[in-house]
């Protein structure tokens, strides 16, 4: 039988050539770039797989032709891929066509902004291609499990056929990220693989050390998952079982864990020295010869290893042979042409490019700012959920979000409506976080999970940060339609882990909306906004308000308080008409003309009750705004009215050391000379106590607001920007004497 007509596996010969080809190539890339590292010709930094060629290149032939090949058509294949995983990267792109994978890959390595993955924003092998199914690489590896599980969890609800695959090394299965995952996989039956590369090192540290997972096989049973293995040193092993393990999942609806012993033939990055590792074995010699043995390359044609000599470098112990010969040559005119490409550019604006998509165009309706609703936070909201998840592209899970409709009923009802789409999730924060997230990388999906309580937050602090940076590092490639909602600030009693307000610990996390809503009408609008708006969320919700009746009546209310009664002893809806708030827009709730009020949330309601109390008594009229959303806030807005009135307080229900008001009173300070900005809030105490008397004395009550504005009445504004005399006209009578 003729070569060209001879099969393995399923593969002919033109197959295993290319696989080969891009091992090579994958490998002159590597050892190039890792030399002018060292060299200090441009590369900062390199990290990379040399020894995972053979395994990467076959595990992305299997996955191409299981997923997008498959019988029942192409299929949706998205690679959450390793910074080590650049064979399979590469063999990946090939095989869809693209020509220019090592290109690109200099691109990044020198920083350019012609750079695909990131414009220059991210180090080497740090990907992101989403046309080509690599979704964005960040250097905690163990997220990309996250991920990869959300988007499988995405493919279900589009109803897409697909897979998900996470891969990670074995040192990453030492942490929690690599749990979540597995539990996920578990509970939703995804169309996900997970490929663990074996290496028995996790950057120097020993699998005796790093590694508590004894028995891979054991513990991918225990989640009820199928198990697989193969070597990596060996293409036609790692291609088959990659095949059998893919097809399973596909078939079986359930998820696989697949493990690969590969090797590490240099360290972990180039902070461990370039040195190749000439002791272990190479794969890549092996396939090579495999394929001579059979026939299927010439010897002329092979890349061979000859006299080990430590002080030469690693092309000059090797014979090339034809095809590492035109792979070299390749690689260096790649590496030439990206030398001569332009750098990021401040003056050209690569600086601020795609710190968040844009935000909905969306205009406010006109409401009566003096009449008051009936309906409650809570049932706002539900209604805003109902009408996000009638669109069918929609999906809310969290803790008791389900039958028992969140702690405060907020999705009560919601998983009758739409069972598909609203589910419970386990007692793990980053699990319910980092899934959404990877579902929301699904352009027609809508993720609002919930938090059960602000405080239980603080695990997710690595998805916030990756959730705000993502839009921005991936050069805008990425948006992801996240909005996370969670209860907040202190009531009745929480005391730790159930008292906290994070706007000070997350509102330093760029690229994150964060808002809070302290009204019916704003709790809806602004979900409505931010379940439209392709960029992260955070919406607080302060908990005291959830049953409470304020701010105006909702556009098209029923005005008869007998109609919402009847809705709730039936257990239905409110009805009232849609609308949208657009981030970044504050409302007055109280006009003033001597001080002005910052607050949001809760303490916007506090600091009207003062405001009031201290016009009654002084007749010091103090303006109150509620800024709504913190992130971003309304700076004309504050702006004005502190050039009003040369004289403001910040409250917040947050801790005044370190926290959001420092924020506004610094951007104050700094753009109004000569005004007076004081802060007041929470004491710095390590918690809130659980006696009423300690939250009393810790929290922020309104007789502080009182005090405060008092005090800020007594005080003279300094410089005035409109008019040195300008406060004259506005001081209480009771400041001229």
């Amino acid at each position: 039988m003729a070569i060209q007509m001879q099969m393995w596996a399923d593969l002919t010969a033109s197959d295993l050539r290319q696989a080969y080809e891009v091992a090579l190539e994958t490998r002159a890339q590597i050892v190039t770039c890792m030399a002018m590292k060292t060299r200090g010709e441009g590369v900062e930094f390199w990290i990379g797989g040399p020894g995972e060629e053979v395994h990467g290149a076959a595990a992305a032939l299997a996955l191409h032709r299981t997923v997008r090949e498959g019988p029942d058509g192409g299929g949706d294949l998205a690679l959450f891929c390793h910074y080590r995983s650049d064979a399979l990267a590469a063999m990946n792109a090939a095989l869809q066509g693209d020509q220019g994978f090592v290109l690109d890959y200099f691109r990044q390595a020198l920083s350019r902004t012609t750079d695909p993955h990131s414009g220059g924003r991210q180090m080497v092998m740090h990907m992101c291609r989403p046309e080509l199914g690599l979704w964005p690489v960040q250097s905690p590896v163990g997220m990309q499990l996250g991920k990869a599980a959300g988007y499988a969890r995405g493919l279900q609800l589009l109803k897409k056929r697909g897979l998900a695959v996470g891969i990670v090394g074995d040192g990453t299965t030492g942490e929690s990220d690599f749990h979540e995952a597995m539990m996920a996989a578990s509970l939703w039956r995804l169309p996900l693989l997970i490929i663990v590369t074996n290496n028995n090192v996790a950057i120097t540290v020993s699998p005796e050390d790093g590694r508590g997972i004894r028995d891979y096989g054991q513990y991918a049973g225990a989640f009820g998952l199928d198990y697989f293995t193969c070597d990596g040193h060996d293409f036609i092993d790692s291609y088959e079982v990659t095949r059998r393990a893919a097809a399973s999942v596909l078939e079986n609806g359930r998820s696989a864990l697949l493990v690969a012993s590969v090797p590490r033939l240099m360290g972990h990055s180039s902070s461990s020295g370039g040195q190749f590792d000439y002791d272990e074995r190479d794969p890549l010699l092996e396939f090579g010869a495999w394929l001579s043995d059979r026939g299927i390359l010439p010897a002329p044609a092979l890349f061979e290893r000859g006299e080990i000599d430590r002080r030469k470098s690693y092309f000059e112990v090797h014979n090339l042979g034809a095809l590492m010969e035109e792979r070299v040559e390749k690689v260096r005119n790649a590496f030439s042409q990206a030398r001569q490409e332009p750098i990021p550019s401040i003056e050209a604006g690569d600086v601020w490019r795609h710190t968040h998509p844009p935000f909905p165009e969306v205009e406010e309706p006109e409401v009566n700012l003096r009449s008051t609703t009936r309906i409650q936070v809570n049932e706002a909201l539900n209604v805003a959920l109902d009408r996000i998840l009638a669109s069918g592209r929609a999906a809310i899970w969290g803790q008791d979000v389900g039958h028992r409709g969140g702690v405060f009923k907020v999705t009560q009802g919601l998983i009758e409506k739409y069972p598909d789409q609203v589910r419970d999730a386990p007692i793990n924060e980053p699990m319910i976080v980092g899934t959404a997230m990877g579902a929301g990388l699904h352009r027609d999906l809508a993720l609002l999970p919930e938090i059960q309580f602000g405080d239980y937050t603080l695990n997710c602090l690595h998805w916030f940060v990756h959730l705000g940076n993502l839009y921005w590092s991936t050069n805008g490639q990425t948006p992801v339609n996240v909005t996370i909602r969670t209860p907040v600030d202190p009531v009745l009693g929480g005391a730790l882990y159930h008292s906290m307000s994070v706007d000070g610990f997350y509102g330093n996390i760029p690229g994150l909306i964060i808002t809070i809503p302290s009204c019916a009408y704003d709790a809806y609008g602004l979900l409505r906004t931010a379940a439209a708006y392709t960029g992260p969320v955070m919406q607080l919700e302060p908990k005291r308000l959830y049953r409470m009746k304020l701010g105006p009546a909702l556009p098209g209310e029923p005005s008869d308080p007998k109609v919402l009664q009847e809705a709730r002893r039936n257990g239905a809806m409110p009805t009232f008409d849609d609308y949208h708030i657009p981030f970044g827009k504050g409302v007055v709730r109280r006009p003033g003309r001597d001080l002005t009020v910052i607050g949001w949330g809760w303490a916007a309601w506090q600091a009207l009750s003062a405001a009031n109390t201290v016009a009654k008594h002084r007749g010091v009229e103090a303006e109150v705004i509620d800024l709504r959303t913190l992130k971003p806030y309304d700076r004309d807005l504050i702006l004005a009215s502190a050039r009003k009135t040369g004289r403001v307080l910040v409250v917040s229900n947050d801790r005044t050391f370190a926290g959001f008001a420092r924020q506004i009173q610094g951007d104050l300070v700094e753009n109004v000379p000569g005004a007076t900005v004081r802060v007041v809030g929470q004491l710095d105490t390590p918690a809130v106590g659980q006696s009423r008397a300690l939250e009393d004395a810790i929290t922020l009550q309104v007789e502080d607001i009182v005090d405060a504005l008092n005090a800020l009445a007594d005080e003279r504004p300094g410089a005035w920007l409109e008019n040195d005399l300008h406060w004259l006209s506005y001081a209480p009578s009771q400041l001229l004497t």
